[in-house]
């Protein structure tokens, strides 16, 4: 193989933009013409519709000549491709010298049979390695076990290739920010109004009249909006919201067997969600978010700083301080309202941010100051925010990123930032790096395959559209991809619905993923699936920063970035850097010069040093060891020499583990040291953890959950896991290995977002429940805790509390020596028994809930009722 080092170059935008314009209609912003988006990917890229017979849609990337589609609200299609894959930032290509032979049809062409190992070859975007002319990942079980050019070294081994000349294999792309649950409302176009904080269009604020929207999306739209992203090449959303299937939804818990502790999307931090705005104080709501509560995440993402005045830079002043919540683990959303002192802030803190740039654009009228924050180190990651004033998928997101780049801010980013920005920098933010968001051995096999269709390496994906996406994977299972590939022998996919997206025969893998239909989302989805690659999306939120009194009329050759300041007087001539004079509270009345050299804070290499002699923080190298996050096997340790004895991927630094562990794999761990807070080698909530060859003693109903114990039946060797429907067909007795999230739910041990390997089925339980003394289990009893989600028995008791909780009634009731017995596991069983009603014995798994220690049969059988059945 060769290794190809490819040029650093930067480039300038130095040519004058042709603008256009189109008649607003808000009811605040008529008076001015709007510019359009113009420039962008050259390629024609665009959306999709089902049949698109009657649907004028698409993205609106005109005709190859920069001229956009004359609508005012597409990327346009301009010759000048932000970031055309030489610029800063690009990988080093491997040659793998293997050229491969083009599909016979399509972009992809299949052998083998579907069930065992699966490789692919093309181009390979490695996190910083690029594998060309015969890459290769191989997939087994779900997980990636090669990368690079020798993966087909073993033919014997793989039971099925795909072989796509012409395409590039992406990690699977993770939305890291969106309200899913708000996707019943329709975009918003080019907005009615132009606002300076979320508070104005949420609560009708300052003179602005309030956004209307609606919460509540139905099932079928909140789906059909986890479709759109798949069919974008995603496979992971922070969504606030979801349903199981399609996307791993990683801040609600509904991880697709993934044993990942659910992020936290924070929507008011500040506990400011009445209205509450402050300048120069921080007196906002009484229950803010406290810093203990960040410290127990693995990822926290809260909104602060939305908006362009100085409400919203208080906001990030104020969270900064008391309570300090921007931390390592922190991926701030928006933070629109920074300044030069918080970016340094959020630098320093290894914290990160969310870009969402077409719905700042559209509710702000401009975005966060990305090029200040990159320079000074501040890792970027992308999210839609929601369909009314964000993007429907994370295409379209990236087409605002990259007409933003292009237009407005000089080509900063190059086309491998960008894609990272979906990937790798969104793994991160979420929490989701040790084994999403990258391809690398032992990570998990969300992938996307993009024909390249004329572009090159990132730029693929980054000007991609869904009827380029050739096949999506969520642990090597597909979703979406060309029908005939999804067909095929060697994908299996056949049971998948048929889906036309502009004449390209494809299909969505819904009903086998979901409780619902394809049809079923066509038929109810608010908002069409898609669009066509030469139309722009039915009313799509513009991404042409524009307001009416500071900068009506975008860029124009005197005017280049199109930021209100002529190219003379301005501190940024190609870096967008307006001065907002209007609000109640405007943040600055001067572009930012923190250092008084001339050049303006967005467009300068040393902000806070007037010599420029400054050394900045990498933002894609946490720790500055000079290893970059996407291969550090240490991102926030510095070690350099990457020492990792066991070759598991976690350096040796940063691995607390003695056995290897690569990806998500957890550390084996004992149910003792879990269930027994005293345990020296208990871990602290929120880590994901390993029990093996543990005997299931209970299935809860709707597959919600079940119980393990260790079979010894000493005290501390049971264990609840709760998956929340998402678990193999288990039965008593089954032996398994259960990965998952270490919580105590409200005084009960758990283990949650389980992964289940079943070692060994058919057999009974080898041993019988333990035979304790009721009052000794029951709420307080000196073994309540002990014998905790152990299956026990009880014999010779007597109910002594017909209804246990008095005027509420939730089924239970009180036997003997103050024991109760619920209905979790057996949901016939009932409270009509009378007091005095007697049992030779009742069998459970010990439970405890909203304070009560509470014993739960699991059928009938489990119930010796002499006078009275509770279960009739």
């Amino acid at each position: 193989m060769r290794i190809i080092g490819l040029p650093s170059t930067n480039f300038l935008l130095t040519v004058a933009l042709l603008v256009g314009g189109t008649a607003c209609q808000g009811d605040d912003v008529t008076a001015t013409t709007r510019p359009s988006e113009t420039g962008g990917d050259g390629d024609g890229d665009g959306d999709m519709c089902d049949d698109c017979d009657g649907m004028t849609v698409g993205d609106g990337d005109g005709d190859g000549d920069g001229d956009g589609d004359g609508d005012g609200d597409g990327d346009g299609d301009g010759d000048g491709d932000p970031g055309d894959g030489d610029g800063d930032g690009d990988p080093p290509l491997v040659d793998c010298m293997n050229p491969l032979p083009p599909a016979s049809e399509g972009v992809c062409d299949a052998q083998g049979q579907a069930g065992g190992s699966l490789l692919i070859q093309g181009d390979v975007l490695g996190p910083e390695t690029m594998y060309i002319n015969g890459g290769g990942v191989l997939i087994d079980n779900g997980f990636i076990t090669c990368v690079g050019c020798d993966c087909a070294v073993d033919p014997v081994a793989i039971d099925a290739t795909l072989t796509c000349a012409d395409a590039v294999i992406t990690p699977g792309l993770i939305n890291t920010h969106d309200h899913i649950t708000y996707a019943n409302n329709w975009p918003i176009g080019d907005g009615p109004d132009r606002y300076e904080h979320r508070h104005d269009w949420r609560e009708g604020l300052n003179g602005h009249a309030p956004l209307p929207y609606s919460s509540g999306a139905p099932t079928e739209d909140i789906l059909a909006a986890e479709l759109r992203f798949v069919m974008g090449g995603a496979t992971s959303t922070a969504g606030a919201g979801g349903r199981p299937g399609l996307l791993r939804n990683v801040d609600t818990g509904n991880n697709e067997g993934l044993p990942l502790q659910a992020a936290d999307s924070d929507t008011f931090p500040l506990d400011d969600a009445s209205g509450i705005q402050r300048d120069g104080s921080c007196t906002f709501g009484n229950n803010p978010t406290s810093e203990a509560h960040v410290a127990g995440l693995d990822a926290y993402l809260p909104h602060i700083g939305e908006g362009i005045d100085r409400y919203a830079n208080t906001e990030l002043v104020c969270t900064a301080i008391n309570p300090d919540v921007i931390e390592a683990n922190t991926a701030i959303v928006h933070a629109t309202g920074a300044t030069l002192n918080e970016a340094q802030i959020i630098s320093d803190a290894n914290a990160q941010v969310i870009w969402s740039p077409r719905s700042n654009v559209v509710l702000y009228g401009a975005t966060a100051p990305v090029t200040m924050m990159a320079t000074l180190g501040v890792n970027l990651a992308l999210g839609t925010d929601w369909l009314p004033s964000g993007s429907m998928n994370m295409l379209r997101e990236l087409a605002c990123a990259g007409y933003l780049n292009e237009v407005h801010l000089d080509h900063y980013f190059s086309d491998k930032q960008l894609w990272e920005m979906a990937t790798t920098n969104a793994a991160f933010a979420v929490g989701a790096q040790a084994g999403l968001g990258m391809i690398k051995p032992g990570y998990v096999a969300d992938l996307a395959i993009f024909a390249k269709d004329g572009e090159q390496g990132h730029g693929a994906v980054v000007r991609g559209h869904e009827t380029k996406v050739a096949l999506v994977l969520r642990g090597g299972v597909p979703l979406y991809g060309d029908a005939a590939l999804l067909a095929s022998t060697a994908i299996g996919g056949d049971s998948c619905e048929p889906l036309d997206v502009c004449g390209v025969a494809k299909r969505a893998c819904v009903s086998n993923d979901t409780s619902s239909t394809l049809a079923a989302l066509q038929a109810i989805a608010d908002y069409p699936l898609g669009f066509c690659p030469d139309e722009v999306p039915i009313e799509e939120p513009t991404c042409v920063p524009w307001r009416p009194i500071e900068f009506p009329d975008g860029p124009t050759d005197d005017d280049l970035d199109g930021d209100g300041i002529s190219n003379d007087m301005d501190l940024c001539p190609l870096v967008f850097s307006p001065v907002f004079s209007s609000g109640a509270v405007p943040l600055w009345d001067q572009q930012p010069d923190e250092d008084l050299d001339g050049l303006g804070d967005v467009c300068d290499p040393c902000p806070s040093d007037e010599l420029d002699t400054c050394s900045n923080a990498a933002a894609n190298d946490f720790d500055g060891d000079g290893v970059p996050n996407g291969t550090d096997n240490c991102p926030h340790d510095p070690n350099a020499d990457q020492a990792d004895v066991d070759q598991d991927g976690h350096g040796d630094l940063c691995d607390d583990c003695g056995e290897s562990n690569p990806g998500f794999d957890a550390c084996p761990t004992s149910v003792e040291s879990l269930a027994d807070e005293s345990h020296p080698d208990h871990p602290p909530d929120g880590s994901s953890v390993t029990v093996k060859g543990v005997y299931v003693t209970a299935v809860r109903p709707n597959d919600v959950g079940f119980w393990v114990e260790t079979g010894t039946q000493q005290p501390f060797t049971g264990l609840a896991v709760f998956s929340n429907g998402n678990q193999p067909a288990l039965a008593v007795g089954d032996i398994v290995d259960v990965t998952g999230v270490y919580t105590e739910y409200f005084g009960l041990v758990e283990l949650t977002n389980p992964s289940v390997v079943i070692v060994d089925s058919g057999s009974p339980l080898p041993f019988e429940p333990l035979v304790v003394d009721p009052a000794s289990i029951a709420t307080g009893g000196p073994q309540a805790e002990p014998y905790e989600a152990m299956l026990l028995q009880v014999n010779d008791v007597t109910i002594t509390v017909q209804n246990a909780d008095g005027g509420m009634d939730f089924d239970e009731f009180t036997v003997t020596g103050g024991l109760r017995i619920n209905d979790t596991n057996y949901l016939a069983l009932d409270n009509t028994c009378p007091v005095g009603s007697m049992f030779t014995s009742i069998v459970g798994t010990l439970d405890f809930s909203f304070s009560n220690t509470k014993l739960e049969p699991r059928d009938a059988a489990d119930i010796a009722w002499i006078n009275c059945n509770p279960a009739p």
